[in-house]
């Protein structure tokens, strides 16, 4: 398709707009009621109620179930003295109760405030301290967690919650939903991913678990977390509710409605944020349903009854808003999966046969060298789309032919966006469709290039170069954009250009002359993990620095085989460069790191430790005598650094080991 230039006079992607062209014919109109997200979502599947709208380890739950239990959470809540402007601190992961008690919370004008329920440490001091933080911070009423981050992350500050005034909390299990076919397809999760986990480690030299072995711990496991919540709630100075229990004590109360479009309805975090507060995201409910509403007008939407894989966190508005609202606006089925091994992506396209999944480039461009995947039908899958980060063309074309060989139609679809404006603003699909390209904004949406030199006001950019592409920094202006003010704070400063009001996303991007974007890079070096985790080096660098035997840290990125995605590794300068140190004693230096720098630092996540770290003598310079980045990142890995490994899902860090050859060493917990 060619591009109308003589409708685009000024040469400013924001004021031209040359994305509209691809819209023409379409039907762009959007809704904006004055109601809350839940009644926009009952009001979408009022001729789907016998549809199914969650399946959890076979238990199927049907639109007409799942809105009679968010009727019932409401009621729950109400009888506790949750009413408009609340705010529920919510600690749980994709299980159906989750999006349940949200949807409750919505219609009687309550905030659902999503933190990342996993510890991030095994300090759990250090993760009980930042979630008090937190919870401080943001002004939270009422805690609902699930039981195992209620022993790990709340009972070590019960007694200061209750002198904040907390007088319940809410506690639910993940087993819930779960019938006895359900617990045994767990536990069969749970020696599967051990398998694959001993195949990827296979010439590594550490133990690997049989199967009867890594099913024995688990039980063994599940039986004391029994135990620790049962001891918990007996000495407890709160009150601890479970929620299934006051679900059924509550069924006879009645709830207010509560339709007002203004209000904050919902909480997410930034992914990558370090230090004891994470930067919280407020949506209101006309947020979300003006992301919903121009989302689906612009292509993304899924198709009825379709089979969605649902495993992105509610913590994450890519999570709450893409794999999760926007899908039920669909009248798709959400495949709930609350944990998973997070390099292991394959496996659940392998149990669940999804028709669309939605994943980090890293989990996806992974398939087509999934052996357990290479006689799999794929003929069902229409829709195969990647968020969070970029992928290069290679693995674009890769996963693509790797589709079509198992007889899908599916071409990868992929856009960008920020959990500032519900995780997503452009999109990429049909003849906008472009390899490493991100996709063109939202029809509602206003994407804007700017100097990024400049910080204290936009300047635009429109002077192309030689290619016809225009770049610079990125901002955006749209409805789903959120207020930025928190409690009266301000957390997400917006800016005046033309007329409109814009957010800066520190996205450096290009726009071809036919108003399609590309990504180019962070400001700020910050690079994306393997699992959606987005990694600031500056931050990790400067900790690292605190320790004695340190000089200098830098951190980069690599591709990690494994992993199958980036990670970062550590290139460390030791201060005292006249001693001569052996393998051990390198081991060690990295061991005492862990430990002090990130371990028991309360601003510091266990992801945000290097799973490499390479001691040199010196940091390689440019002529201006800066750090050389793109030499280290070029450098890529040797075999000569010492290796870490962390077991780990998306929802519980294990074991951190430390080692080199054949010297191991593992981190106390």
């Amino acid at each position: 398709m060619q591009s109308n230039n003589e409708k685009y006079l000024t040469g400013y992607p924001h004021i031209d707009k040359p994305w509209m062209q691809w819209y023409q014919g379409m039907n762009l109109n959007i809704n904006n009621p004055n109601t809350n997200i839940t009644d926009y979502l009952k009001q979408f599947n009022v001729n789907r109620r016998n549809f199914i709208a969650e399946t959890y380890y076979g238990n199927e739950i049907s639109y007409d179930e799942i809105f009679q239990k968010s009727d019932d959470a409401s009621k729950a809540l109400s009888a506790i003295g949750v009413n408009k402007g609340k705010i529920l601190f919510n600690l749980v992961p994709t299980i159906p109760e989750a999006g349940q008690i949200w949807l409750g919370a919505s219609q009687i004008g309550a905030i659902s405030d999503f933190v990342d329920p996993r510890p991030d440490s095994m300090d759990l001091k250090a993760n009980a301290k930042k979630i008090l933080e937190l919870i401080k911070d943001e002004k939270a009423d009422y805690i609902i967690a699930l039981d195992k981050c209620y022993t790990h992350m709340i009972k070590p500050i019960e007694n200061e919650l209750k002198e904040l005034g907390m007088e319940n909390i809410i506690i639910l299990s993940a087993s819930d939903s779960m019938n006895i076919k359900g617990i045994i397809s767990y536990l069969k999760d749970v020696i599967k991913y051990n398998q694959l986990r001993n195949e990827r480690l296979a010439n590594e030299a550490v133990k690997k678990l049989k199967f009867y072995e890594a099913l024995l711990e688990k039980i063994k496991e599940m039986s004391k977390d029994k135990k620790d919540l049962k001891n918990a709630i007996k000495s407890s100075p709160i009150e601890i509710i479970k929620y299934k229990d006051l679900i059924n004590g509550t069924k006879y109360e009645r709830f207010t409605e509560v339709k007002d479009s203004s209000l904050i309805n919902y909480i997410g975090h930034t992914s990558g944020t370090s230090g004891a507060q994470p930067k919280p995201i407020p949506l209101t409910n006309a947020n979300l349903i003006n992301s919903t509403e121009q989302t689906l007008a612009g292509g993304y939407g899924v198709q009825e009854k379709d089979k969605v894989i649902h495993e992105l966190p509610y913590f994450s508005p890519l999570g709450a808003c893409n794999n999760f609202l926007i899908d039920l606006a669909c009248g798709a089925n959400l495949i709930d999966v609350p944990e998973f091994e997070i390099n292991e992506f394959g496996y659940l396209i392998k149990k669940y046969h999804p028709n669309v999944f939605l994943g980090t480039p890293a989990w996806l461009a992974s398939l087509p060298d999934c052996k357990y995947l290479e006689k799999e039908d794929l003929s069902k899958v229409t829709r195969i789309i990647y968020g969070g980060d970029s992928m290069n063309a290679f693995d674009e074309k890769r996963l693509n032919n790797w589709a079509k060989n198992h007889g899908s139609k599916a071409i990868t679809e992929k856009g960008h966006g920020m959990s500032e404006y519900c995780g997503g603003g452009t999109y990429a699909t049909n003849e906008w469709n472009c390899y490493e390209s991100i996709g063109i904004p939202f029809p509602h949406t206003i994407y804007g290039i700017v100097d990024p030199n400049i910080e204290d006001r936009l300047v635009p950019i429109n002077t192309p170069d030689e290619n016809g592409f225009i770049s610079g920094e990125l901002v955006v202006s749209s409805d789903a954009v959120t207020s930025g003010i928190l409690h009266g704070k301000e957390i997400v400063r917006h800016y005046e250009m033309d007329g409109k009001t814009y957010i800066r996303t520190r996205d450096l991007v290009k726009m071809n002359k036919n108003g399609v974007f590309f990504f180019e890079a962070r400001k700020d070096r910050s690079f994306t993990r393997f699992d959606g985790y987005k990694v600031k080096p500056a931050e990790i660098e400067k900790e690292i620095e605190k320790n004695n035997k340190v000089k200098y840290c830098r951190i980069v990125y690599y591709f990690d085989e494994k992993q199958r995605g980036n990670m970062p590794v550590a290139h460390i300068v030791l201060n005292n460069s006249v001693t001569v140190y052996n393998d051990e004693d390198y081991v060690d230096i990295v061991k005492e790191i862990i430990e002090n720098q990130i371990i028991a630092n309360p601003v510091m996540s266990s992801r945000q430790i290097p799973s490499k770290f390479k001691f040199r003598a010196a940091l390689p310079l440019t002529k201006n005598s800066k750090v050389n980045y793109n030499e280290l990142i070029n450098e890529g890995i040797d075999g000569t650094e010492i290796n870490v490994e962390i077991q780990e899902t998306n929802m519980a860090v294990g074991a951190i080991k430390v080692y080199y050859g054949g010297i191991q060493k593992t981190l106390k917990k």
